[in-house]
């Protein structure tokens, strides 16, 4: 409904009546409404929000051979914030967000602004670059997208758009509002922008008659295995109630006898997680299995996301992993999730004729344990225990933090991104001992297997390593110019890390080190794709890392998939774009949250991370946005106290 405000009411003789009122805009344009009513407005559980917005006039500058706008009122932490979509224009952005009762619908949002200036260009507007590279591929970076700078139509194509979401906010559930307004359009077939120096949104929402989820407060942590694993994972269970984390464990064939109704596995885990929190009100879920040794057989099945942008990482990657469909369980008005909305039994489809809906923020703080026998799963439940079981922030290892790092890209300013983005890291962990693993052409001072085994094995409470990577290695770039390769840290470094009980929480930048789907028979299977790309280990990086014995990591956090970052400083703040979105956005949120805002639960501020992200760039529904939060893996215990506990709870 455009140009009016509606007023629906329906009698109880099922008589629709409309009843029309005009308006007079405010600032020379017609209200126009971007949402279609869903619920009469006499509703006493309706609500309403209003955002009142003034613009100061654009500054335009050069950028390269290419315009820059800028707009104040659109500051975000001292710097402009920008809307940056690899291959779309860069544009001023004001972001609202709201968090709103769980399950409230969203019934209007109209708006009106004032008349619209023309501002001639001499050029073209920037555009936003990423770039992937790893140690297998080579590098491609990202082109301007020309079905918009070849186009006759304004972008963005409103002034305003929005998003919603359901999931759990500081562990509560809540629907998530965000408010994108663009103070400038632009108009690429005539090299113009667009601005308005004022715009008044108004919001109508209706909150549910009672309560989504009831107060059903019985359990905090559901771990799900095969019954194989049962007897070492009842330890971590009498662990987990020792230290006040209420644990319930389950088996997949209890699950599978109960959720008679479920497509498949996976799916029938999922409801079953869904039910879970319904009942017992459980925040994290542990799921543990991966595949069996090393056959195409999974102990606890997966779900491989089709979201592949393939304009924007052109490489024939046809699918990955993705957990985060097991903790999506719910859309913004607290409907089931899930992840098929056209019912073709085809999961997670992206592509040029169908979008699937999916909600993507995190409804339960969730992680695996890809274990491929009894063996492992000992290793792991073992090394959480004893984790836990100590305070080691008053130990003075905990104090360190491993950076390893070197010049991601060649690109045109010759930033040293890994260096960069690991100086930012810093900033976020104060009071932090920083070990610096930058790589140098000198042989002492390179990234290889002595030097980062052996900062390893002094122990760190975090490790960060940011470069390039393939299911098992990680390698990056010597400065000056990003081009000539470190020797790296591959998977066969890790059998000789001795760090014992000394392990770092580790978040990897990089392709595919955490693709836990790789085995060694895709040595010999003639899989030309997999003999390309080193599917054929017998670990991945990530998950090697995590449960090596007598050492590793407590937990890791990397890409299943092909992971981007940013490239350039596109924006022209001063910051290469490689820190302010993709990748090493997340990196550095993630971070954030224990350095700056002492949060010390795992999953929680994994979880939030991605919700953080959601909110923050997933205003059009971008492809990319969605891949990176689908792909970004938790290896370990959702529930893990970092740092471990300092007495019983």
């Amino acid at each position: 409904m455009k140009g009016n405000n509606y007023k629906k009411c329906i009698s109880i003789l099922f008589v629709l009546i409309f009843t029309i009122s005009s308006c007079v805009p405010a600032f020379g344009s017609p209200i126009k409404s971007i949402e279609e009513s869903k619920e009469g407005s006499t509703n006493t559980n309706t609500k309403y929000l209003e955002i009142e917005l003034s613009f100061s006039y654009p500054e335009i500058v050069k950028h390269g051979k290419y315009w820059v706008v800028r707009v104040n009122e659109t500051n975000h932490n001292q710097y402009v914030l920008f809307d940056l979509d690899p291959g779309k224009p860069v544009l001023p952005v004001n972001i609202s967000l709201f968090k709103l009762v769980f399950g409230s619908k969203i019934i209007d949002i109209t708006y009106e602004h004032s008349i619209p200036q023309i501002i001639n260009l001499s050029g073209k507007l920037s555009f936003c670059k990423a770039s992937y590279d790893s140690t297998i591929y080579g590098r491609k970076e990202i082109k301007m997208d020309a079905t918009i700078y070849e186009g006759d139509e304004p972008y963005p194509s409103d002034w305003v758009s929005n998003h919603t979401g359901g999931g759990l906010s500081e562990a509560e559930h809540t629907t998530f509002l965000t408010v994108r307004v663009y103070p400038v359009r632009y108009l690429p077939s005539n090299n113009q922008l667009q601005f308005i120096e004022n715009i008044s949104v108004n919001i109508s929402y209706m909150e549910p008659s009672y309560p989504i989820l009831g107060d059903n407060d019985v359990y905090d942590l559901l771990i799900i295995s095969p019954s194989r694993f049962k007897r070492p994972l009842k330890q971590l269970v009498s662990h987990k109630n020792k230290f006040g984390v209420r644990t319930k464990f389950v088996t997949l064939n209890f699950i599978y006898d109960r959720i008679w109704y479920g497509r498949d596995e996976a799916e029938k885990i999922k409801l079953f997680i869904k039910e879970a929190i319904e009942n017992a009100g459980i925040k994290y879920v542990l799921l543990v299995g991966g595949l069996k040794s090393q056959r195409f057989k999974w102990h606890l099945p997966v779900r491989y996301s089709q979201v592949v942008p393939f304009d924007e990482q052109e490489y024939p990657e046809q699918s990955f992993l993705s957990d985060l469909y097991y903790a999506d369980i719910y859309d913004g008005e607290g409907q089931f999730s899930s992840w098929d909305s056209n019912g073709d039994n085809i999961f997670s489809v992206w592509n040029d004729t169908f979008h699937e809906e999916m909600d993507l923020f995190p409804d339960v703080y969730l992680g695996r344990l890809p274990c491929r026998n009894s063996r492992e799963v000992r290793i792991m439940v073992q090394k959480i225990i004893k984790y836990e079981e100590s305070n080691h922030k008053v130990e003075d290892w905990f104090n360190n933090f491993i950076l390893v790092a070197g010049d991601s890209y060649n690109d045109t300013n010759h930033f040293n991104e890994g260096e960069l983005i690991s100086e930012r890291a810093i900033e976020l962990m104060p009071g932090f001992n920083p070990v610096r693993i930058y790589a140098r052409e000198n042989e002492s001072r390179d990234i290889n297997r002595k030097t980062v085994n052996s900062a390893m094995k002094q122990g760190a409470s975090f490790a960060y390593f940011c470069g390039h990577g393939s299911p098992g290695s990680w390698s990056t770039h010597f400065p000056p110019d990003g081009v000539n390769w470190t020797k790296g840290y591959d998977l066969p470094d890790m059998f000789f890390l001795r760090n014992k009980g000394k392990l770092p929480i580790t978040i990897v930048g990089g392709c595919h080190n955490g693709q836990f789907d790789v085995t060694l028979l895709n040595l010999v299977s003639g899989y030309k794709y997999a003999r390309r790309h080193s599917t054929w280990m017998p670990r991945s990086w990530s998950w090697y890392l995590t449960v090596k014995k007598g050492g590793g990591a407590i937990a890791t956090i990397s890409n299943t998939g092909l992971g981007t970052h940013g490239s350039e400083d596109m924006d022209n703040n001063t910051i290469p774009d490689y820190l302010e979105i993709l990748d090493g956005w997340m990196e550095l949120r993630f971070l954030e949250f224990y350095g700056k805002e002492n949060k010390d639960i795992l999953g929680e501020n994994h979880g939030d991370t991605l919700t953080g992200y959601l909110n923050r760039f997933l205003g059009d529904k971008a492809e990319m946005d969605v891949k990176m939060v689908q792909q970004w893996q938790l290896f370990g215990d959702p529930s893990l106290k970092i740092g471990g506990y300092e007495e019983l709870v």
